[in-house]
């Protein structure tokens, strides 16, 4: 088990420091302007948050100017085990000099990886899942479709208002959120959209759990059983859905929800697909977001923090969904990587290592001093959150819930930036900071990045 003092080593010492007088500095701006003269204008970090990154250690980086920021984003939930973890780092030199591609072939690394994954897989799923390998969250949700599909003969695949489960493909269809949909159209077709996820704070019920009576897990059986509500029922194949929604605003579903929804719909036949993407691998203190439930999808998709600094995602299925698939009926070209199997399987081992009891209770010390901090800033509407998922919700008005526009969330940002402290923002309005850190953080510079944003 890792000791808080190999923690504190994990990271730069001398975070946060800043030393040119405006971000980015000479160095990144001159990065930033031939960097993004050659790409298209569709990222969002560099235009967003004008930033460069150089070097990167633990839960800290820093830019070409000798800036060194506190990264409370982990990469988008990425890098859960830190930035260049020496563990990591090893095992990429090991392997990058023995092997890396092979044309889907077999190899060590990966045969020990599903094993791994077979292990960890919770409930009655242990040692009852086949894996197949992707590159991202994005092409492990389309794997995950696709085999469901296959496997159930049936077309339609539902998903959740306020979900992101990917921007290609499917996936685009399946996420919901304007910014990433409005110029893309037409998206996919057999693809249906229930709701309202049970976004507590801004229930459109104007209820509260749980005194609710889960009104709204109850209107998606409206949806689904009602003859006339539009949805085929009996031509749903799955339904795919994460048990705290990411991009949507950091919001974790309330007691019994999940279970009367898994409930429903194992009593209609359809299929779970559990989006562990983003708050999967420890982010919330347990391997998987969906053990908090206590219940047990069919299907649970993996990626960013398998990988961590290598892309690499996975889906994992229960055996008798996909073991009637017909042989060579699928391919990803780069997937399965040997190096990248290598560091995934590396990664599980770290997180094992200690890692899920100490996400929780630094979780659970972050969210109690956030919500210190709510009591004493009025601009933050909700402190919500799992392990080191967290959100602060930010509002122009506590009592009307008005979120903060997208221009004061941009100076809140780039404020933090210049503080040294990194944070991306997300949610249905953009008015959401996230504080998902490496697992890594130390609680030293946790203190000191709420002590920033306390006085921004």
């Amino acid at each position: 088990m890792i000791s808080e003092e190999k923690i504190e080593k994990l990271s730069f010492s001398d975070a946060p420091k800043i030393v040119t007088k405006k971000i980015p500095g000479p160095k990144s701006k001159e990065i930033l302007e031939k960097e993004l003269a050659n790409e298209t204008p569709t990222r969002i970090a560099p235009i967003g948050i004008p930033l460069v990154w150089d070097e990167a250690f633990g839960a800290t980086f820093k830019d070409p100017d000798g800036n060194v920021f506190i990264d409370l984003s982990a990469g988008v939930a990425v890098n859960n085990v830190g930035h260049s973890h020496p563990e990591i780092v090893k095992v990429i030199r090991k392997e990058c000099a023995r092997l890396m591609h092979t044309p889907d072939g077999s190899a060590p690394h990966r045969q020990k990886l599903g094993e791994k994954l077979s292990e960890i897989a919770p409930g009655g799923l242990k040692g009852n899942v086949r894996m197949a390998y992707g590159l991202s969250g994005s092409s492990a949700n389309e794997i995950a479709i696709k085999f469901a599909r296959a496997s159930t003969g049936k077309t339609i695949i539902l998903a959740f208002q306020g979900a992101y489960h990917g921007s290609i493909g499917s996936t685009l269809t399946l996420t919901t959120s304007p910014t990433f949909r409005s110029k893309y159209r037409p998206f996919m077709p057999f693809i249906e959209r229930l709701g309202p996820y049970p976004y507590c704070y801004r229930c459109p019920y104007n209820l509260t759990h749980p005194a609710c009576d889960l009104q709204c897990a109850k209107y998606v059986e409206f949806q689904l059983t009602d003859p006339y509500g539009g949805i085929d029922v009996n031509n749903v194949a799955a339904l795919i859905l994460e048990p705290m929604q990411g991009e949507g605003g950091y919001v974790p579903t309330p007691p019994g929800w999940l279970e009367y929804i898994y409930n429903l719909c194992k009593r209609l036949g359809i299929l779970i697909i559990d989006d562990e993407v983003q708050m999967g691998m420890g982010r919330t203190g347990k391997m998987f977001t969906v053990e908090h439930y206590g219940v047990e999808p069919d299907i649970i998709t993996m990626g960013k923090a398998l990988g961590g600094d290598l892309p690499f995602s996975a889906v994992l299925a229960r055996k008798d969904i996909v073991e009637d698939l017909e042989p060579f009926s699928h391919v990803l070209t780069a997937a399965g990587n040997s190096m990248s199997c290598a560091v995934a399987c590396k990664n599980i081992d770290l997180i094992k290592d200690g890692l899920l009891d100490r996400t929780t209770k630094l979780g659970a010390y972050t969210l109690r001093k956030c919500k210190e901090l709510a009591k004493k800033r009025k601009i933050i509407g909700d402190v919500r959150g799992m392990g080191l998922g967290i959100a602060l919700e930010m509002v122009r008005n506590r009592e009307t819930k008005e979120p903060l526009q997208t221009g004061e969330m941009v100076r809140i940002v780039w404020a933090l930036r210049d503080r040294g402290v990194f944070v991306l923002p997300c949610g249905r309005y953009d008015n959401i900071l996230r504080v998902i850190p490496p697992l890594v953080i130390s609680k030293s510079l946790i203190n000191k990045a709420i002590k920033i944003i306390s006085e921004v």
